[in-house]
């Protein structure tokens, strides 16, 4: 059995979503390190270019603890990325509906600062099998 923080099921929905982005913008996606400005930025998918950066979120349900603020850090990381390389879309793609609508509040100063760094919301639905193992997870994480 696995460790009840293991996050193995979490790396394989990113990947899943990086992988559905990918299809439905049809540019190859693919994670990154990129150095900018003496700093190193670990992107969940990027196109060769880095016209494109992709921050993926698997989480379904409530967000708890401190969920908000990593959904936070993770658009205000594709912001200030996409600014340096000048990138051309900024996606932050979730898995849960929970996570979406928490981006898209209406009157959220989050989601105004979202909106003015033109940083998509993607909703990305993950196969049945693949949800079931990612919401036992979170079941086992938070025992």
């Amino acid at each position: 059995m696995p460790h009840a923080s293991d996050s193995t099921e979490q790396r394989l929905a990113e990947i899943a979503i990086i992988a559905a982005v990918s299809a439905a913008i049809d540019v190859p996606l693919a994670p990154a390190r990129i150095p900018i400005a003496g700093a190193r930025v670990e992107i969940d998918g990027a196109s060769d270019d880095r016209t494109v950066l992709v921050e993926a979120y698997a989480r379904i349900g409530a967000l708890r603890g401190g969920q908000p603020k990593k959904l936070a850090t993770d658009a205000f990381k594709l912001a200030w990325a996409g600014q340096k390389l000048g990138s051309q879309r900024l996606i932050i793609a979730v898995a849960g509906e929970e996570a979406a609508a928490y981006l898209q509040r209406p009157g959220a100063w989050l989601t105004a600062a979202i909106r003015d760094a033109n940083v998509e919301v993607m909703y990305v639905p993950l196969e049945a099998a693949l949800q079931a193992s990612l919401t036992d997870a979170q079941a086992r994480q938070y025992r």
